[in-house]
């Protein structure tokens, strides 16, 4: 899940620390959720007690977190919409103080429940915040975080867990309907939970599900590029082309890093006219020069990319250095722009001291960069990294191909993300991550259907400018183009919206002073007809029978 303003990745990361690798982790107070929650009237926070394996029940329990609100909850037999953060720790869900939490109306989760008259459940997945089997992530102990053993965990809960309101189990999800709702990998969880436990939720809400996953997915950064360019014909139609810059900014750049005949020395020069003053591998730089894109991804297009646009397409002259001569005056500018203002913050959301490289945690190679290194809790970009490698949903973001216009450099491949995996999941006792041991996307695609795939009550929304657009169900490039709409599969194609930008609502993203995308708040309001629909439909069909 991601929230209006934060950039990847979307939990506190802190030093290692030293803990039993393997060793079975103690369930943490709940109070301590509870007290972020701002336990307010109905909201409770508790524990429920999974198999660290559903399929071999002997290898023992761990406890799974979860916050239930019955503020709209209607009475017995009454539904219930449950949402999984996903790749975040619960209590990025739960807290107030973040100005929205999706236990209530700030997100569409609380808006779905209001309108049916429903409870809402956050519910912590495996290996994220406190909810962990093990802390100790290596290949082995990470062979347990799959979507299987996820989808398991929900089902499991639905079907058995008790509430303090409901002690009787009349809105378990065998007695009443149950709404799952999912964005960004949490939708993906949900397509594995329609696609394997049928009957368990009534109906689904997934806004940005990777259904269709990709080896190598340059359609990402395209998408961006698009998406730019109709912002500026949009506010500043009378301003110069950024999208038609940005790939030659990106084409001067691998005229030096690709060069078959490698000029260390331009090379060094290169990096040092983007800030760069600490040893740095070219890959790493090349993805540290594309930070810019990644902003419109994580703040869903709510901040203004235009200001770096301009910087870019302002006129200003070219200037010559002494080793890489004439530097275009949009590569400059670009370079200029990023020393002001991402040189120094890239990698500042880690809680790490004593790093005196402001790119530090962009070393990919380096077995001692604690970004890498830290294989306990604190480190939650890890165990999503075991999801691409171990999938493999993979769907690595890349350059463009050579025949078409690239907005970041060519460097930036399959093979710089793959060799990620390596870094991260050595071997350990014969255990490896699955693309170690030749699956690939296409097995995960066989295995789900990814495209084709014949689902029952649910609504697709998906952004415009989404990067991830190109594997889902909206995909320009899917067989027979997009899923088209219809009563029995809506799908909502949001104008000008990016990455699950329906996810927060009018009143949440008031309360962080930001305008809500008005296509974005109508297919909230048109998604929630459908579901209550559907419900209704839950209860009219029980009554008969």
């Amino acid at each position: 899940m991601v929230s209006p303003s934060v950039i990847l990745p979307l939990a506190a990361w802190t030093a290692p620390k030293a803990h039993l690798r393997g060793a079975v982790l103690p369930e943490m107070p709940s109070d301590f959720v509870v007290s972020k929650a701002a336990a307010r009237e109905g909201v409770s926070c508790s524990w429920f007690k999974q198999p660290i394996d559903h399929h071999n029940a002997s290898l023992g329990e761990w406890s799974q977190q979860y916050c239930v609100s019955r503020e709209w909850w209607a009475g017995e037999g009454s539904p219930v919409v449950l949402m999984t953060p996903g790749e975040e720790p619960i209590l990025y869900s739960v807290s107030p103080s973040l100005g929205y939490t999706f236990i209530d109306n700030t997100t569409m989760p609380g808006k779905i429940a209001q309108a049916l008259g429903a409870a809402t459940i956050v519910l912590e997945h495996r290996f994220f915040g406190g909810s962990s089997p093990y802390d100790g992530f290596d290949s082995e102990t990470l062979q347990y975080l799959t979507m299987d053993q996820a989808a398991a965990d929900v089902v499991n809960f639905a079907e058995n867990a008790v509430f303090p309101f409901d002690k009787n189990q009349t809105s378990s999800s065998k007695n009443a309907p149950w709404v799952y709702w999912g964005a960004s990998y949490s939708a993906m969880l949900g397509t594995w939970l329609e696609s394997f436990h049928p009957g368990v939720f009534h109906a689904y809400h997934l806004s940005s599900a990777v259904v269709e996953a990709r080896a190598g997915n340059w359609y990402y950064y395209d998408t961006i590029k698009k998406g730019i360019e109709t912002l500026r014909d949009k506010f500043h139609p009378d301003s110069a082309s950024c999208s038609l810059a940005l790939p030659k900014v990106a084409a001067w750049v691998d005229g030096i890093l690709l060069d078959p005949a490698r000029n260390v020395t331009k090379v060094e020069a290169l990096k040092a006219l983007f800030g760069s003053q600490f040893p740095i591998e070219d890959d790493d730089f090349a993805y540290a020069i594309a930070t810019p894109f990644r902003y419109w991804q994580e703040t869903q297009g709510y901040i203004d990319i235009l200001d770096f646009c301009d910087a870019i397409v302002a006129e200003t002259n070219s200037t010559t250095d002494a080793i890489l001569g004439a530097v275009p005056s949009i590569v400059g500018n670009y370079a200029t722009f990023f020393k002001e203002n991402f040189l120094g913050k890239t990698c500042t959301y880690f809680d790490v001291r004593g790093q005196d490289d402001p790119l530090w945690c962009l070393n990919t190679h380096d077995y001692l960069n604690p970004f890498i290194e830290a294989r306990t809790l604190g480190n939650p970009w890890r165990t999503w990294y075991w999801f691409l490698c171990n999938e493999p949903i993979a769907s690595w973001a890349t350059g463009a191909p050579k025949d078409q216009p690239s907005i970041v450099s060519r460097k930036i491949d399959e093979a710089y993300w793959q060799h990620q995996c390596e870094m991260h999941f050595p071997a350990e006792n014969g255990f490896t991550y699955g693309s170690a041991s030749g699956k690939t996307a296409d097995t995960l695609n066989k295995k789900t259907g990814g495209w084709n795939r014949n689902t029952t009550r649910v609504v697709w929304t998906n952004g415009e400018f989404d990067p991830w657009r190109a594997t889902t169900m909206s995909s320009e490039i899917r067989p027979g183009g997009p899923l088209q709409s219809t009563d029995e599969h809506p799908v909502f194609l949001i104008k000008n919206a990016q990455h699950a930008d329906d996810s927060f609502t009018a009143a949440g993203l008031k309360s962080r002073n930001i305008l809500i995308n008005p296509a974005v708040q109508e297919a909230q309001d048109k998604v929630v007809e459908v579901l209550k629909k559907w419900v209704s439909s839950y209860y009219s069909t029980k009554k008969a029978s």
